[in-house]
């Protein structure tokens, strides 16, 4: 319809595992985001044509794209329903199996402390079980909340926000800069690739800061204003469902946790990380996510990534004479 032309690029489980160690070293820190993988691979890919290319980052930021945007913006409903009905269906929810995503939902909404509630949807897991991990000493107490002292100068700033929009707010300050657009300008500089993200022009983002929950989240469906802009393109591709860029090389990575690089990572009580994490509790986790009860794939990614770095930038021992 568009005329646009389209290359593919195809990543096995041997190129994924090749591969981590180099993109790890591209990006100088553990940023244990999964489309860190096609990232640098289409920005090579890229650079064999180009030198400077547009990305699209930004979006799901600023107008409501995150599964996590639709329980914020309809989680006033939930509060208002009475005991009898939410205590049931919270139980449900935390007796659900890989659902980890609706449990902190669920457990956010009935915190009424509006920055804490925030911190509680982003967070991976609950503080005890973060804590938990690490062996002792290691962690100051409460060094979770650290983060709410960061966006403490965001206070004021955010009080005329609705509710979407003060996560979004955070999530424009933190999350897109620190981790998305850091690891996408990192890895196409890898390969000599510049990259320009016109979703977060400095007027579009102040003009989609203004605008109420309602232009974002409608009727369930997310990036609604997006949509509409986005009319050209056909309906199959403006309805289908949201896929995670690297949804068909971390997940299948994950799905054969068992033999890959993965579980001899974590399974190996020499591996670098139990250096300040609990063997136990990282053993733990991976039990539950191969045997279906948890989905953690994301913070075992997170402690993967945390190895790769360590492993990557291990200092030399001295040999002493």
């Amino acid at each position: 319809m568009l005329g646009s032309k389209h290359t593919s690029v195809t990543i096995t489980k041997s190129i994924f595992e090749e591969a981590l160690p180099k993109i790890v070293a591209a990006l100088e820190e553990p940023i244990a985001a999964s489309s860190i993988v096609p990232m640098y691979f289409v920005c090579q890919r890229a650079r064999q044509d180009v030198k400077v290319a547009l990305v699209g980052q930004g979006p799901d930021e600023l107008f409501g794209g995150y599964r996590r945007h639709l329980g914020v913006r309809y989680g006033a409903l939930w509060g208002r329903l009475p005991n009898w009905i939410r205590t049931p269906i919270s139980s449900t929810v935390a007796a659900l199996p890989r659902n980890e995503m609706l449990k902190r939902g669920v457990n956010s909404l009935a915190t009424l402390d509006r920055m804490r509630r925030y911190q509680n949807v982003l967070s991976l897991l609950p503080e005890g079980q973060v804590e938990g991990l690490f062996q002792d000493g290691l962690l100051e107490p409460d060094s979770g909340d650290t983060i709410l002292e960061c966006w403490e100068r965001f206070g004021d700033l955010m009080e005329s926000t609705d509710e979407l929009g003060g996560l979004q707010f955070l999530e424009v300050r933190s999350t897109l800069p620190d981790e998305l657009l850091m690891y996408a300008d990192k890895l196409s500089m890898a390969h000599g690739l510049e990259l320009r993200v016109p979703f977060v022009d400095k007027e579009i983002v102040e003009y989609v800061e203004r605008l109420p929950a309602n232009f974002k989240v409608r009727n369930g469906t997310r990036k609604w204003l997006h949509r509409q802009v986005a009319g050209v393109l056909p309906g199959s591709i403006l309805k289908r469902p949201k896929r995670g860029f690297a949804v068909n090389v971390v997940d299948d990575w994950f799905q054969g946790a068992i033999g890959n690089k993965m579980a001899d990572t974590l399974r190996d009580r020499s591996s670098k990380i139990y250096q300040y994490l609990r063997p136990a509790a990282v053993g733990a986790l991976f039990d539950d996510h191969v045997s279906g009860r948890n989905d953690n794939h994301k913070i075992l990614f997170s402690l993967v990534l945390f190895e790769e770095w360590l492993r990557v930038h291990e200092q030399p021992t001295a040999v002493l004479s």
